[in-house]
């Protein structure tokens, strides 16, 4: 899996230079989170401007930011140019972020210096942060792949003083599990910028004659039988390449509709059988599909996903326009699959968040605008215009953003499915930063070419 990883982001720069990133945000009614921190002055919040965002610009006012994120200067700009003109009164309110004209924007007179050094579309990781600290490049805000390992690390700061009187993040339209999977004990770390899914990809070019392209949703059987009918077809491909990638997911699957951590770790804390119950059923069903040789993970000595000899692989929606591009016009997209036709589907999830850098001298705008460019609907609906988002989702609730979304020509009508499901998500790591990915990787990477007993807790290192 990790060597796979490689290739992936060799491929990724490959054929995706150009990509800009993606994202945006959603919410859960009733929770208080943020705003229930008191400010340090003990006021009460404020939704109003204060009077100095409204003072005319001087030369001592400007108020400056380097930022690290996967957008075009333009995007930067307009982004801040609309920051500017909300906090002064100025914003035309029939105006949307996908009528504004973006020449106006650029054209304000504004005291807001924003300044991107870029980053690749799912964030930075702890390797390149600790570069920029050699090179005393660190930027004030940043996009991370893993938000908890930086903070664990020692590179973000908590923000919960900068952000308990955010007029930005309103509770009411945020999806709640978005915020707590960014926080420990009650330290908010992180704003959730956008996030990605966890998905089967598949080649039409091995679409078996009898039964024609698999259902978008389907069950733990029905995807056994399509693969049996691509192995009784195509006798020289692989039907399902590196199926163990499946099992950290499908623990709801195999336990009704009851939402599962990431391989059961949450539920392994509180009853270790119970936990092992259900990561077995679902290490089992992978473990089948490679004991029938409906799955493996090479073809000749070669990965099958990159020799376009795999009909289905597992990978995350952030990934979609790689494999469009390097799979032009025959990519089909499926959810995981559930042991019973009735559940819903359990969504999970992969957050990407902007960080302020440990002792950054611009902490409170840093804050203040990535709450700004994850939580206002203007400016998600611009991002989503100016940029290629396809394979990410929303972290709020509005229904203009998603209704976007939902319009994308590849991952359009998944995310609609997504959209449904929201409040149930699982929200998990999908990155090398962290421990409890890596170690599961490896794992169940193992644990499919040998016939012991699946065991969990080798998972959690």
């Amino acid at each position: 899996m990790i060597a796979r990883s490689f290739v992936k982001k060799a491929l990724s720069l490959i054929l995706c230079t150009s990509l800009a990133g993606a994202l945006f945000t959603g919410c859960k009614n009733g929770d208080d989170l943020f705003p229930s921190i008191p400010p340090e002055n003990g006021e009460t919040e404020s939704t109003e401007p204060s009077e100095s965002s409204s003072d005319p610009v001087t030369n001592e006012e400007i108020r400056q930011l380097h930022v690290a994120l996967p957008y075009s200067d333009q995007t930067i700009q307009c982004l801040a140019a609309m920051l500017y003109c909300k906090n002064n009164g100025i914003w035309d309110s029939s105006e949307t972020g996908l009528t504004v004209d973006t020449g106006y924007l650029t054209s304000v007179a504004s005291n807001y210096v924003v300044t991107n050094s870029g980053c690749g579309t799912t964030g930075v990781n702890l390797e390149l942060l600790k570069s920029w600290e050699a090179d005393n490049s660190m930027p004030d805000l940043f996009l991370a792949q893993d938000s908890s390992s930086v903070y664990k690390a020692g590179y973000s700061e908590a923000l919960n003083d900068y952000l308990s009187d955010s007029k930005y993040l309103n509770v009411q339209s945020i999806y709640s599990g978005a915020l707590t999977a960014d926080s420990s004990e009650g330290v908010f770390y992180s704003v959730p910028h956008f996030c990605s899914a966890k998905i089967v990809m598949g080649n039409t070019e091995y679409i078996p004659s009898g039964t024609g392209k698999l259902q978008t949703k389907n069950t733990t059987d029905n995807l056994k039988d399509y693969l049996s009918a691509i192995r009784k077809e195509y006798r020289s491909i692989v039907p399902f390449a590196s199926a163990y990638e499946l099992i950290p997911y499908l623990g709801s699957a195999f336990n009704g509709d009851n939402r599962t951590s990431y391989m059961l770790f949450d539920e392994y804390l509180k009853d270790k059988d119970s936990a092992t119950t259900i990561s077995n059923k679902a290490a089992s069903y992978v473990k089948s599909l490679y004991s029938s040789s409906l799955a493996s993970d090479f073809a000749g000595g070669a990965d099958p996903v990159y020799s376009r000899k795999a009909a289905l692989w597992v990978d995350s929606s952030a990934d979609i326009r790689v494999w469009a591009d390097y799979y032009p016009g025959s990519l089909y997209l499926l959810h995981l699959p559930c042991a019973d036709a009735t559940n819903v589907g359990i969504p999970y999830l992969s957050t990407y968040s902007l960080c302020v850098s440990k002792g950054s001298s611009n902490g409170d705008f840093a804050s203040e605008f990535a709450a700004f460019i994850s939580f206002d609907p203007d400016a998600q609906l611009l991002i989503y215009r100016l940029e290629d988002m396809t394979g990410f989702m929303p972290l709020t609730r509005n229904d203009a953003v998603w209704d976007l979304v939902s319009g994308d020509k590849l991952f359009g009508h998944m995310a609609a499915d997504f959209r449904q499901t929201m409040d149930n998500a699982v929200y998990c790591p999908d990155s090398f930063d962290s421990r409890l990915f890596t170690k599961t990787n490896e794992y169940t990477a193992e644990y499919v070419r040998q016939n012991e007993e699946f065991a969990p807790e080798k998972c959690y290192g």
